[in-house]
């Protein structure tokens, strides 16, 4: 699950709801305070479910996105 660390306008979402992600891969581009936040891939998986939308705002701890791990990735943890 990866949340807002911050109250934050969302300026990017690089992905779409069912997408396979790498691990590192920016998921999805936060600005607050004139610095940009990028939330990535804590693992290779597969986007489950995208709250961000581009344009729009996050609260503090908003889930943004839920990646699911890939199998290999399960096994490993």
């Amino acid at each position: 699950m990866l949340q807002a660390p911050l109250t934050a306008r969302i300026v990017a979402v690089h992905v779409a709801e069912g997408d396979r992600v790498q691990a590192g891969q920016p998921l999805v581009v936060l600005e607050a305070m004139k610095m940009e936040h990028i939330i990535a891939a804590p693992f290779a998986g597969v986007v489950a479910e995208l709250s961000a939308r581009a344009g729009g705002q996050a609260s503090a701890g908003a889930l943004l996105a839920r990646v699911e791990a890939d199998a290999a990735e399960q096994e490993n943890a």
